[in-house]
């Protein structure tokens, strides 16, 4: 059962983490590591690099962001 429940655990971070990312990042663009993984694999197919625009993100998702991070954290932690 505590098995169980740990996996519940990793699986809950996993999912704040990927909520956190999500509102931190500009609409219409992937998050960071997921950027970088379609770079490499446009560079693979002889594609042209893609040109994104910068878009900002509110200063209100990014405190979103950063407390569903913390919770990810205590929830880690605790």
């Amino acid at each position: 059962m505590e098995l169980f429940l740990q996996g519940l655990r990793v699986a809950a971070v996993i999912a704040l983490l990927c909520v956190s990312a999500a509102l931190a990042t500009p609409p219409g663009r992937l998050p960071l590591a997921l950027r970088g993984l379609k770079k490499i694999m446009r560079k693979d197919q002889g594609l042209a690099p893609d040109k994104s625009t910068d878009a900002t993100v509110s200063p209100r998702r990014r405190f979103f962001a950063f407390l569903v991070a913390l919770l990810a954290v205590a929830v880690a932690v605790f």
